[in-house]
Order: C-alpha cells, then structure tokens, then sequence
C-alpha cells in the first residue's frame, strides 16, 4: 500500500484519474503544497456546465493565506463564469456578479460547505458543517454558459492565460449538482453518512480529472 502511494505521489500529471466502485470518503484528498502556485486540477463534468441552478459541496482544509479559489469556471466571454473562493469569506462569482458569505470558522481543521444557487428564485446560500445561512439576492433568470474551462485550486485568466489566488491545503469530496439539494441532503453530506449520490456534473471519484503543478494525493481524513 506505501508503495502504492508512493508511485501515485511522484506522477504530476493524472490524466483522466477515475476511480469507480470505491466509497467515496477512501477516495484521496487532493494536497496544494503552499509553496507550490502553479498547482491545480483540471476537471472533465460529466455534462454541460449550463446551469439553472446548482449545489457545489466540498471538504477543505485551508492554508491561512488569503483568498483561495475552490472551483473556477470560465468561458471564452467569462472569466468569472462560476468561481468559488475560500478565506475570511466564501466568495461566488456567477456570470461575473459576485457576492460573499462572512466565514467565522477559525479552526484549521477540516470544514464542509455546500453553496447552492437557483435562477428561478435568484438566490444563493452558503451552508457550513451542515448549517444553513441567511439566502442572498444573485442573478434571477439567469443560466451559466456551456463550453468553458473548469478547474479546482486556481482561478483562470483567460485573457492573460494565467492562474491566481491558489488553494493552498486539503480538498477532497467535491461534487456539483445541477440542482439545489434540500436541507437533509446537506446535512447528510456534513455528517458523512453512508450512500449519499454524488454529484451529475462533478462526481468525487468518477469525473475524469488532471492533476498538474505538483498536486498530491494523499489518505481523505475529512470524515475522521
């Protein structure tokens, strides 16, 4: 098993990484070493991302460095298509509006969030550990655009072909619904309990995905 570890921490590049058939909580964490900028995930959805809503939900351990970008989505007219940042606030871009949710957790342990926004109602909650936060106002009517770029740990400029505001810790169970899960879905999820679906645009452990820049795997303790 070392052995196994071993050989999957020296290869820098994961092209098409799918692993089925495994629980998802003995899938690995992916590791953002923080002296190392140029790391980040290139991830292939297992459909379009044209959205009308959505729950994007992860586990993260975060280096105390600043704003730091989960997820980045970006099209050939948006940079800020759909972009999720971590920090002293979670931030959401969406179709280049933004808004922020205040994050007063300080521990440096792991945290479970899941963002969920619906076009219909035009509003975005933040859930943390399982709890919900007050809904915000955020783009009513409107649909992400297909045929971008979808990333995690770097936010992509696409005119100027480079990454900025890099994770810098933990990641692990990332999964994007194209639709807004309900309160005990989440809370399921923030608990770890057993069978939960994955998500139809991102499936931790199914999507296919590049790990580029020097990204690690290492042993998922996030439910621990």
């Amino acid at each position: 098993t070392q052995k196994i570890w071993a050989d999957l921490q020296e290869m820098e590049l994961l092209a098409f990484l799918v692993i089925s058939g495994t629980k998802s909580s003995t899938f690995p964490a992916f590791y953002f070493p923080v002296e190392n900028i140029e790391s980040f995930v290139e991830v292939h959805p297992l459909r379009a991302v044209s959205l009308q809503a959505f729950t994007l939900c992860f586990w993260s351990r975060a280096q105390p460095v600043g704003c730091q970008t989960i997820l980045s989505y970006c099209t050939g007219d948006s940079d800020h298509e759909l972009v999720v940042t971590v920090g002293t606030e979670l931030g959401l871009w969406l179709g280049g509006q933004f808004l922020s949710f205040p994050l007063q957790q300080e521990a440096q342990g792991w945290l479970h969030h899941c963002v969920a926004w619906a076009s219909r109602e035009g509003t975005a909650t933040l859930w943390l550990n399982g709890a919900a936060g007050k809904a915000k106002r955020l783009q009513k009517g409107y649909v992400s655009r297909a045929g971008g770029t979808l990333v995690l740990g770097k936010d992509r400029d696409t005119l100027l072909g480079t990454f900025s505001n890099g994770f810098a810790g933990w990641m692990a169970q990332v999964n994007l619904w194209s639709r807004v899960l309900n309160a005990t879905e989440v809370r399921a999820l923030a608990l770890c309990k057993e069978g939960q679906p994955k998500g139809d645009v991102i499936a931790w452990g199914q999507t296919p995905m590049a790990l580029l820049g020097g990204v690690i795997l290492q042993p998922d303790t996030s439910c621990q």
